[in-house]
């Protein structure tokens, strides 16, 4: 139980400068929030800075995934220490998620049912790009869960299955272009820009990086015998 804490509290600068990262936005939801009544549109505009958060938790997840297959932080930070800081982010990203789901629920105006929230092409809103993000939501629960079944699945099955974080990101800046209702605001499209390049660069990086890593065969020509 202590390890746990402790390692909680070792993650919790960077989680934090995480969500920092996401303030640009969400201030002005915050903003927004302040010029309504507070049972007007509250609950969106909550749910809306809680769906900005969790896509740069996924963020922040997905780029340390990479940086450490790449071996990015070997010589500066200890590998089991950067692993916990990406496990801890998945778990949290996770339960941003859901609340970015389910605190949409009490909103009167746009009056979301559980079942819309939780179950794909059920929601009439802008149905395909929400399906994405519920199933974006259910990837995030197996990616978590590997966490606790690494020694069920072995090295490789949770390797194999950990690859399914790209398509989350990308089903999560899809959800958030195309349902997001911030996506015309020039923070929120600089924010999916900058992300969305950043993961390609880290790809691009630990592709190289897997390449490099590769012992090199010599081939060694010998001399005919006269």
């Amino acid at each position: 139980m202590s390890g746990a804490l402790s390692s909680v509290a070792r993650c919790a600068p960077l989680t934090a400068a995480t969500v920092s990262g996401a303030y640009g936005v969400t201030a002005s939801h915050a903003f927004a929030i302040s010029r309504y009544p507070f049972s007007v549109h509250f609950y969106w505009y909550l749910g809306r800075s809680a769906g900005f958060v969790a896509f740069w938790l996924l963020f922040a997840s997905v780029a340390m995934g990479l940086a450490i297959s790449s071996r990015v932080f070997d010589g500066m930070l200890g590998r089991p220490w950067v692993f916990e800081v990406h496990k801890f982010l998945s778990i949290f990203v996770l339960i941003v998620m859901v609340f970015h789901a389910l605190i949409m629920l009490p909103d009167p105006y746009a009056k979301f049912t559980l079942a819309q929230m939780l179950v794909p092409f059920r929601s009439q809103y802008r149905t395909l790009p929400v399906a994405v993000g519920v199933f974006t939501l259910y990837g995030s629960l197996i990616i978590t869960a590997t966490f606790y079944l690494k020694g069920a699945i072995g090295q490789r099955g949770w390797r194999l299955v950990h690859y399914l974080t790209f398509l989350l990101f990308v089903g999560a800046l899809a959800h958030g272009i195309y349902a997001g209702t911030d996506s015309p605001a020039l923070a929120a499209q600089v924010s999916y820009l900058a992300s969305g390049i950043a993961v390609l660069f880290l790809t691009f990086f630990r592709i190289l990086a897997a390449r490099s890593a590769r012992p090199k065969v010599v081939k060694i020509r010998t001399a005919d015998a006269a």
